[in-house]
């Protein structure tokens, strides 16, 4: 059982590692630490330009110390950056060699297996690198160039870069013909921000997790509470629905006097409604002088600039129907308005609806 959870936490530190480790090379990239530094001719200094600045810096000389006792100047001008190291030309063993073009892709492993006829030192005693420096189309050929360099001529300087907890050192060695060879590429095992930020993610996920599982736990309460809810909203719409529905049944007496009276009383809020009714459809040069209500119908007289427009008002208010003049409109005496006299059936209202 520990086994496996020993193997569970492992391959969860490695699945971490990955992202921390984009993270770290994303902020350090973005925040330009670079710095570019070169040895010495005799090798007892290094001289230090930050690479990345916006202005321009004069370099710093700081000793190389062979006690590996690193200058307080060094530590702060390379802790966490990158280096790029550039050598002394005398440092440099310089070899080209003639390759054909059909062995591009594998340059490098065809350097590492010559290397031994190339160098006048043991392979373990060296860096090195190389770089194309040529083409040649028609002879179907390329010139590389091989730099090397014996480890015991930077080993002083890589310690101190050590020590000062240089995240990268790259050393470039100058090429006869073309741009620099690098020969090596050195990092540094960076734990303390890249370990925070893996403990950063490790801390996210676990309160995802969390989260998540209490998500599931919470979802059955949750959703019967809402259960719960719905149905005591049902309840009262149910509850509304007979009360609209009482409210529009007509009233019924028991006894047919009784009846009678709630007859009357629904007609005379009906008529009421009717003449409301009238007030909104009547255009505003018109007005009413007699109402009557006889057989359902009703009979309007009045005054108006524009008879047909009164007949047009009235059925298209959606509150009058078969709307028709009796007689001739006869003109006033001020001669501008004309007494007219409509006969209309009103759909009259008796509780909420249209009789």
């Amino acid at each position: 059982m520990a086994s496996r959870l020993n193997a569970a936490i492992r391959g969860m530190d490695d699945w971490i590692a990955g992202p921390a480790s984009l993270l770290d090379e994303f902020a350090r990239a973005k925040s330009g630490s670079r710095v570019a530094a070169r040895i010495a001719d005799d090798g007892s200094a290094l001289e230090v330009r930050p690479a990345a600045s916006r202005k321009p810096a004069a370099p710093v000389l700081i000793p190389i110390s062979p006690d590996t006792q690193v200058p307080a100047a060094l530590r702060t001008a390379v802790n966490g950056k990158v280096v790029h190291l550039d050598i002394p030309d005398s440092w440099v063993i310089a070899r080209r060699i003639e390759l054909p073009l059909e062995a591009a892709s594998h340059v490098e492993g065809i350097v590492t297996s010559r290397i031994g006829a190339l160098s006048p030192l043991p392979a373990s005693d060296i860096y090195f690198g190389h770089r194309v420096l040529g083409i040649s189309r028609e002879a179907r050929q390329m010139t590389v160039a091989v730099a090397i360099v014996a480890r015991s001529r930077v080993a002083a300087a890589l310690a101190c870069l050590n020590v000062a907890e240089a995240r990268q050192v790259v050393i470039s060695a100058p090429a006869p013909e073309g741009d620099a060879v690098e020969v090596l590429t050195q990092r540094q095992q960076v734990t303390g921000a890249r370990g925070r930020i893996k403990f950063v993610l490790a801390g996210i996920l676990g309160i995802s997790l969390v989260v998540a599982v209490m998500a599931l736990a919470v979802r059955p309460l949750i959703q019967s509470s809402y259960a719960e809810r719905r149905a005591a909203v049902e309840i009262r719409a149910e509850k509304a629905r007979q009360a609209i529905a009482l409210a529009a049944t007509p009233d019924k007496a028991e006894t047919a006097p009784e009846q009678e009276a709630l007859n009357i009383k629904d007609d005379a809020i009906s008529a009421l409604g009717a003449l409301d009714d009238l007030a909104s459809a009547l255009p505003t040069h018109s007005y009413a002088t007699e109402v009557s209500f006889a057989d359902g119908r009703m009979r309007l007289s009045g005054r108006t600039t524009d008879v047909p427009e009164v007949l047009t008002a009235l059925e298209s208010s959606g509150r009058f129907e078969d709307s028709k003049l009796v007689g001739s409109a006869l003109r006033s005496e001020d001669g501008l308005t004309s007494e007219f006299e409509v006969d209309t059936r009103p759909l009259i209202r008796t509780g909420g609806s249209q009789r």
